[in-house]
C-alpha cells in the first residue's frame, strides 16, 4: 500500500496500528509478587513517509505466565499456532473486526528482559499492507496483577 492511500484511509492503518496500543495494561501496584515490565514498540510501515515514535507501555504480568500473556495483542486476536523451542517462542495469530490482519512473529527470551518482532498483514480498501513492529521488554519490578 503506497504513502498516499495509507495518508488518505487513515483508518485503515489506525486499526493496525492499534496494536502498538492493545496492551490493556492492568494497573500496578508498587508491591506484589508478580512481575512488572516495561515494553517499548515500534512499528514500521513500508511506503510512509516518515517513522513513527516508538511507545512505551508498562504491564502487571502474573508470574506463572503462559509465553503468549507477553505478546501485544489487540483484544480480537486468537493464537492460531504457537511453538517454543528453548528461549524463542514462535506465533501466528488471527485478527478479526472491520481490518482483519494476520500475524506472525516470533521471540526471543532471556534473564528479566525480552525482544521480538512481528509481521502484521491487512487487506483495505482492496490492497494489501504490510506492517512490522519490534518489541522489546524488560522486567522493572514487582506488582499484583489482576485476575
Amino acid at each position: 500500500m503506497n504513502a498516499e492511500l495509507i495518508l488518505r484511509r487513515p483508518a485503515a492503518w489506525i486499526g493496525a496500528v492499534a496494536v502498538t496500543a492493545l496492551l490493556a495494561c492492568a494497573p500496578a501496584r508498587a508491591q506484589g509478587k508478580d512481575d512488572l515490565w516495561e515494553l517499548t514498540l515500534k512499528m514500521e510501515m513500508p511506503g510512509m513517509p516518515m517513522a513513527m515514535a516508538p511507545q512505551v507501555h508498562r504491564m502487571c504480568v502474573a508470574r506463572a505466565h503462559n509465553d503468549d500473556d507477553m505478546i501485544p495483542k489487540r483484544g480480537n486476536c486468537r493464537m492460531v499456532d504457537s511453538r517454543r523451542t528453548g528461549n524463542k517462542f514462535s506465533y501466528r495469530m488471527s485478527c478479526t473486526g472491520d481490518e482483519p490482519m494476520e500475524v506472525t512473529g516470533e521471540t526471543t527470551y532471556g534473564n528479566d528482559a525480552y525482544e521480538g518482532r512481528m509481521r502484521m498483514t491487512t487487506t483495505s480498501g482492496g490492497q494489501s499492507m504490510e506492517m512490522m513492529q519490534t518489541y522489546s521488554g524488560r522486567r522493572v519490578g514487582d506488582c499484583t496483577a489482576q485476575k
